[in-house]
C-alpha cells in the first residue's frame, strides 16, 4: 500500500517559534556550502513571516525530540527532500535510500504483495541482505552525503539475525535514520539496540484498534503480542532512554468503510509519538492494475530516491517488488553510477516529459507527485 504522507499543522504551543529561529539564525557555522547557507536563509525567511505551517507532523516531532544542533541540518534535509520533487530536478547522488534487511515477511496481510505466491515462492526474490553489502552500501551513502535512510522495502526487517549489527553500524551517520516494522518480533534485546543506534524514526504497521479486524488484516498477527511489543518499546524508552530522539508512529491502512480512523488514533495515541491513516491505492497488485488509474504527473520517488534490495539490486521504487525496473546491482556498479547512468537519466527525463507510459509497471501505477 502505498502511504501518502497524513499532515497536521504547526501550532505555537509545539515549538517555541522565538527559540527556533534563534538556534537557526545561530547555525550558518554548521553549514560550508553556499547553497545549504541559502536554503536556511530561506526556512528562516518562512518563519519569521510566521509561516510555520510549512511543518509536518513528522518535521514537529523530529524537531521536539532531537536535540537543537540537529535542527538546521534537518530542516535543510528537508527542503532539498521537497525542492528536487518540486523542481523536477535531479540532485549528485540520492537524498534518501531505502534499504531491504529481508525480503520476506512473517504476515500475509491483504493488501500487500507477500500474498502473491509467485513472489514468495521465487527463491531468487526471497533473502537476506549480507552484513557486508549493507555495510559497503552505508559507507559510499555516508561519503556521498545521502542523510536519510530506511530500512524496510518489501519485507520485515526485524527477520534479519544480524539488524542489531546494521543498526549499530548506521548509528550517528544519517540526520534521519528510520523503520518500519509490523512489531510482532520486538523484543527487549531488539528495542534497546534500536535505542542505542539513535534511530529517529520508527514505524509501526499496524491497522486497527481491536483483535478481531486487527487480525484480519494483519493476518498470522496476534493483536495483544502487538500492543504488549509496543508498549513495551515505550516504557523502555521512557525509563532507560529519556532523551532518545526515536519518534514512534502507528501507522495503518484504510481498507474499507467499516474501519474508524478515529477509534484507531484514541487507541494507539497511548503508546506512540503520532497516528497515521491513510486510504487504500491500488499497489501490491499493479502489474494487473488497469492503465486507466494511471498517475498523470512524474513519479515523487525519481530524483530523489532509491530502493536497494537485498541481493543488491537498485529499483527506482518499491512497489515494482519483482525489480522489472532494475537499474543494475551494487554487487557490479557504484550507486553513484547507477544513479547517473544514462538509464535511470531516460526513465527520470520520461517521466517528466510526460511518458511514463514507456515504462511499466509505471504505466498503471497511481503514484504521481
Amino acid at each position: 500500500m502505498w502511504k501518502k504522507r497524513h499532515i497536521t499543522f504547526l501550532t505555537q504551543t509545539d515549538i517555541d517559534p522565538a527559540r527556533l529561529i534563534s538556534v537557526l539564525k545561530q547555525s550558518y557555522s554548521h553549514f560550508t556550502s553556499d547553497s545549504d547557507k541559502k536554503i536556511l536563509e530561506t526556512i528562516l525567511k518562512n518563519f519569521e513571516n510566521k509561516n510555520f505551517s510549512l511543518l509536518n507532523t513528522q518535521e514537529i516531532q523530529y524537531l521536539t525530540r532531537n536535540t537543537q544542533e540537529n535542527w538546521a541540518k534537518y530542516l535543510v534535509h528537508r527542503h532539498k527532500f521537497n525542492l528536487y520533487e518540486d523542481s523536477h530536478l535531479l540532485p549528485d547522488f540520492p537524498l534518501y535510500l531505502i534499504l531491504e534487511p529481508v525480503s520476506a515477511c512473517n504476515l500475509r496481510c491483504p493488501f500487500c504483495h507477500q500474498i502473491d505466491e509467485k513472489f514468495t515462492s521465487n527463491n531468487q526474490m526471497m533473502g537476506m541482505m549480507e552484513l557486508e553489502l549493507f555495510k559497503k552500501i552505508i559507507d559510499e551513502a555516508v561519503n556521498s552525503g545521502t542523510e536519510a535512510i530506511t530500512l524496510t522495502c518489501r519485507g520485515e526487517p526485524t527477520l534479519h539475525p544480524q539488524l542489531g549489527e546494521m543498526l549499530e553500524y548506521c548509528s550517528g551517520k544519517f540526520i534521519e535514520f528510520k523503520m518500519n516494522t509490523n512489531a510482532t518480533k520486538l523484543n527487549e534485546k531488539l528495542i534497546h539496540q534500536i535505542l542505542k543506534s539513535g534511530m529517529t524514526d520508527l514505524v509501526f504497521s499496524v491497522d486497527s484498534y481491536y483483535k478481531e479486524e486487527f487480525e484480519s488484516l494483519r493476518v498470522r498477527a496476534v493483536f495483544e503480542d502487538v500492543v504488549e511489543n509496543i508498549k513495551k518499546f515505550k516504557e523502555i524508552r521512557d525509563k532507560d532512554y529519556p532523551n532518545s530522539s526515536c519518534v514512534t508512529r502507528a501507522s495503518g491502512v484504510q481498507v474499507s468503510e467499516k474501519q474508524d480512523p478515529q477509534k484507531f488514533e484514541e487507541f494507539w495515541k497511548q503508546y506512540v509519538d503520532f497516528v497515521v491513516m491513510v486510504r487504500m491505492l491500488n499497489r501490491w497488485d499493479i502489474y494487473n492494475n488497469s492503465t486507466d488509474i494511471a498517475g498523470t504527473t512524474p513519479c515523487h520517488y525519481l530524483g530523489r530516491s532509491l530502493c536497494i534490495y537485498f541481493d543488491g539490486s537498485v529499483i527506482p521504487c518499491d512497489l515494482d517488488y519483482e525489480a522489472k525496473l532494475s537499474l543494475g546491482k551494487i554487487n557490479d556498479s557504484s550507486i553513484k553510477e547507477i544513479w547517473r547512468s544514462d538509464k535511470y537519466k531516460k526513465m527520470f527525463d520520461s517521466h517528466q516529459n510526460g511518458k511514463r507510459s514507456n515504462y511499466f509497471p509505471c504505466d498503471r501505477c497511481p503514484v504521481g507527485t
